[in-house]
């Protein structure tokens, strides 16, 4: 029982994304202009004026992907209720799953001086600034 539960703490674990995951992709645009993120993105989705004299700009990005054989999942095996990982439902080819990555970079004098990313970290490093 201790074991398995350890497997499907790890898994979850694994699974699960934290802010440090996009660390390096942040880091990249920290002083970049926003002339080079216009032009690498595209118009922002939305942006703010900042009461601190800055100016907040988001850029929101969506895209598919296709999905492997086979998912994994998580469920309780026999009456004891131990819990276990193992290979789940087939997935069938051409499956496809929506990914998003939303990027909301704060500007003061032309420059990013903040900026808050959230979505799927593995999409979120498309946009890491070269």
């Amino acid at each position: 029982m201790k074991r398995a539960s350890l497997i499907a703490v790890l898994w979850l674990g694994a699974c699960a994304s934290t802010p440090g995951d996009m660390y390096d992709v942040e880091r990249s645009w920290q002083g970049a202009g926003y002339d080079e993120a216009v032009a690498r993105w595209g118009t922002p989705a939305r942006s703010t004026a900042l009461s601190s004299g800055g100016q907040a700009y988001t850029w929101v990005s969506e895209s598919t992907t296709s999905r492997g054989a086979v998912w994994p999942s998580i469920g309780i095996f026999g009456g004891g209720g131990g819990v276990g990982v193992g290979a789940g439902a087939t997935v069938g080819p051409g499956s496809t799953g929506l990914v998003s990555c939303e990027r909301t970079l704060v500007f003061r004098d032309g420059r990013v001086v903040d900026q808050r990313w959230q979505g799927d970290p593995q999409y979120c490093a498309a946009f890491q600034r070269k």
